[in-house]
């Protein structure tokens, strides 16, 4: 159990990430938890928003994004610095179905980042501003990596695996790129002459 000054903290951290998930996830679930610690505290915010709804008549998406930040406060008795440590996993999965064109196509994994910064608390920046800042930011940052990583590289395979144009097409694009490159390679070898 939480004191009562953590606990004071930990419902307005609450709050705050009700606002927050609504915000990014338009539902879902948030919650938070502190507990002391020795020259500080920790705390966990927890956050999942899950769909299985349908895009349309012909698709069936099922999805889940999980995030858990782990975060540790470690607060100096002689001044206002603090340091924050956060480590955050974010667990992804998605299933699609497309019964009549695609079939079944299932995605997931998570990945997980630390972050440190140092802080000065303050009534312009108390705890709760640095802590969903820090969250906020990677967040951002995770969910950029997993688009990437996770649908560009499913793109890439898609791509290798089938291809949208013929092969004949192909064969012309390839054609037609190295009549330019000898055309190029041509007029700069009469230019430098």
């Amino acid at each position: 159990m939480p004191s009562d000054k953590l606990r004071k903290l930990e419902i307005e951290v609450n709050a705050a990430f009700e606002a927050y998930r609504d915000m990014y996830f338009e539902g879902g679930v948030s919650s938070v938890y502190f507990w002391d610690i020795d020259n500080g505290f920790a705390g966990v915010v927890l956050l999942k928003k899950e769909t299985d709804g349908a895009i349309n008549a012909k698709e069936d998406v099922k999805g889940c994004w999980d995030s858990i930040h782990v975060v540790e406060c470690n607060e100096r008795k002689s001044s206002k610095h603090v340091k924050y440590k956060l480590t955050s996993t974010v667990m992804l999965w998605l299933q699609t179905q497309n019964v009549a064109t695609t079939g079944t196509m299932n995605l997931g994994g998570s990945l997980t980042r630390q972050t440190e910064q140092d802080s000065v608390i303050g009534e312009q920046s108390p705890h709760l501003a640095n802590i969903g800042k820090m969250i906020e930011d990677q967040e951002n940052k995770m969910r950029a990596i997993l688009n990437e990583v996770y649908f560009g590289k499913a793109r890439q395979i898609v791509g290798e695996l089938r291809s949208v144009e013929s092969t004949t097409e192909i064969k012309s694009r390839d054609e037609l790129v190295d009549d330019i490159k000898r055309a190029v390679a041509s007029k700069k070898g009469k230019d430098e002459v």
